[in-house]
């Protein structure tokens, strides 16, 4: 008898999928490969396609998929610049993940929102995540502040003290906007130095 089966989008760019698995752990491991050809040099700053070979695998985490806790698993080109001195490699930089995160974009945007009126160490438990990795996600984020050209209504916003260490009076603040009663978006993760009374939310 055949197995029934689905297909889940992973709605990130320029990717194939190879292989999907479950480990002995339960989790969904998502072989990948880079359907992008091509990168910047990190010296020169031009743009570079000459392959030279690749990085060991890396294993990064992304969304939950039916509950279970996914990884994607990738092998990062190599391209070598013909122009500079010596001809340096640079490892191809991806549209879906910053350059030594353990998420995806789409994971990060994930465990902001489940920071929404909760703290670190409890979505630390819930995503079976490092608290470390949570904070690293806030530092990722941390901007100046909200680029609101991006968006042409906003009716609800949402302003969350997240503190940074344990113990300590170090905040930044998640504001978020509803667009819908369905969808909830992360506008931006700006540092907090103010007055408590600035913002009306807080989560310790």
């Amino acid at each position: 008898m055949a197995r029934a089966q689905v297909t889940v989008p992973l709605d990130i760019p320029n990717v194939r999928v190879l292989k999907t698995e479950i480990n002995a752990q339960g989790d969904l491991i998502i072989t990948v490969e880079s359907t992008k050809t091509g990168t910047t040099c990190h010296r020169c700053g031009r743009w570079i396609d000459h392959l030279h070979g690749h990085d060991d695998w890396v294993s990064v985490r992304h969304l939950p998929v039916f509950g279970r806790p996914t990884y994607l698993r990738y092998r990062p080109r190599r391209y070598q610049c013909p122009i500079c001195e010596e001809h340096p490699t640079t490892t191809q930089r991806l549209d879906w993940r910053d350059v030594g995160s353990p998420h995806t974009f789409a994971y990060d945007e994930h465990l902001l929102l489940q920071l929404v009126a909760s703290t670190v160490e409890d979505v630390s438990q819930k995503e079976g995540v490092g608290y470390d990795a949570v904070l690293g996600v806030l530092e990722r984020r941390i901007s100046a502040e909200v680029d609101w050209s991006a968006y042409s209504r906003l009716e609800v916003l949402g302003l969350d003290e997240i503190a940074l260490k344990k113990g300590h009076r170090d905040f930044v603040t998640i504001v978020t906007a509803r667009l819908s009663p369905a969808r909830l978006v992360i506008l931006g993760v700006l540092a907090d130095r103010e007055k408590e009374s600035d913002h009306p939310h807080r989560v310790l």
